[in-house]
């Protein structure tokens, strides 16, 4: 599609038929390519359709036609703030800024093969493609959609070597037995990386290397990076690192100003998208920091360390009140993992008797009691900021995106959702 000059929009089709109709409406398709699977789906639509299945694999060479960098390679679909999906465009130009780098940094070598397990329709997938691709690596594809046990399959399979994971998918890695040791890098990101975890995975897979990659989709998969090193990262969560070639990072105070130390995180750069498809983008601004280029403002919030690592601290919008009291949730979590005997944290907010209550899950390879754990919280927030509910589980569940599944963590806290 992209050598024909075309942009793709995955669509994944265990969302609601509502969405896919709204995504498909939206995004001005005029062609849906399917499986035979899925012909009764894609004909609801009433646009050109085109199967897989019947396409030779032999057939002539694709032809090719002219492609700007600023045209579109693919669109992809983020929650908005209103519950509608906002499109993302991305460029040609983000994505070449980016696969060009991920494909130096990540492929060493022809012999590589990269684990594909997640719906297209989320962007963990174009690290997964593109890179190996245009280096000459090969792929490996596995069904990770409807078979729960897709992590124990890769690391079965001797010939992958390199895998991108969430920190949900990572935490039930490192409870999983593991023998040989073919699997020589993992890209981590999606969500915050405790480096509790990222050590006891360092170490039961004989010192993979771990690359904790940040980025929103609105700035091209990853955009700012870090190598997980066991001797200085020991505490808290693991830094999200240095700006990729191409891209630059700015800490930005309330005011609009500089911050010194900790503010928000607002990224500008190659990877920076021209913004949504309903034009509605008060998050892209015109940068104050270098006349004539767009900022992007991500609405999470750093700090930069002595050595000049960013580590993400939480959302912007993350900022509750509770009793009246102004509280962050990146704040609470932090404090649940550094607790050296917890792997993962979760924090949330319901309501109830009509103000706001916090709500944690942590999980533990540990023999850690909620008892000690709330104890070790009381030490280290005021009182106001201690989860009123409180649970130890097993694993944090997770949503088809490999992201927390926040209505399951309720059920498990047994509230209603809210």
């Amino acid at each position: 599609m992209l050598k024909l000059g075309a942009t793709y929009i995955p669509l994944d089709t265990r969302n609601p038929i509502d969405r896919i109709g709204l995504i498909v409406s939206d995004s001005g398709a005029t062609m849906i390519v399917h499986s035979r699977e899925n012909a009764e789906l894609a004909s609801r639509f009433g646009l050109a359709e085109l199967a897989v299945d019947g396409l030779s694999r032999a057939g002539d060479a694709v032809p090719t036609a002219p492609v700007s960098p600023s045209d579109l390679a693919y669109v992809l679909y983020t929650s908005g703030t209103t519950g509608k999906p906002k499109g993302v465009g991305i460029t040609h130009a983000n994505l070449a800024n980016y696969v060009a780098w991920a494909r130096d940094r990540y492929i060493d070598s022809p012999d590589d093969r990269v684990a594909l397990y997640t719906t297209l329709a989320f962007d963990f997938t174009v690290t997964c493609l593109f890179p190996p691709l245009t280096a000459g690596a090969s792929i490996g594809v596995y069904d990770g959609v409807r078979d729960p046990m897709v992590i124990q399959r890769i690391l079965a399979d001797r010939r992958i070597t390199i895998v991108k994971i969430t920190p949900s998918y990572l935490y039930l890695l490192s409870r999983m037995h593991i023998g040989e040791r073919h699997i020589r890098r993992l890209i981590v990101g999606g969500e915050d990386l405790s480096s509790e975890l990222a050590a006891r995975v360092h170490s039961g897979l004989g010192g993979v290397e771990i690359i904790n990659e940040y980025g929103p989709t609105e700035a091209t998969v990853g955009c700012v990076t870090h190598t997980f090193d066991p001797e200085t990262d020991r505490y808290g969560s693991v830094p999200i690192g240095v700006p990729i070639p191409g891209m630059r990072v700015h800490l930005v105070a309330d005011d609009g100003t500089p911050a010194r130390d900790e503010g928000e995180l607002c990224l500008a750069g190659k990877g920076i998208a021209p913004g949504y498809l309903d034009g509605d983008s008060p998050a892209f601004t015109a940068n104050p920091f270098q006349v004539g280029t767009v900022l992007y403002r991500t609405g999470d919030i750093a700090r930069r360390t002595q050595a000049g690592n960013l580590v993400f601290v939480g959302r912007k919008d993350d900022q509750v009140k509770i009793r009246g009291n102004r509280v962050e949730l990146g704040e609470v979590s932090a404090a649940i993992l550094n607790h050296p005997m917890v792997v993962a944290a979760y924090v949330t907010t319901v309501r109830e008797h009509g103000s706001h209550a916090l709500v944690a899950v942590a999980t533990s390879g540990h023999d850690l009691t909620e008892a000690l754990l709330r104890k070790h919280l009381e030490q280290q927030l005021p009182a106001y900021a201690v989860p009123s509910s409180l649970k130890i589980i097993d694993a944090l569940p997770l949503t088809p995106n490999q992201k927390v599944d926040r209505a399951a963590v309720l059920t498990v806290l047994g509230k209603a959702q809210r």
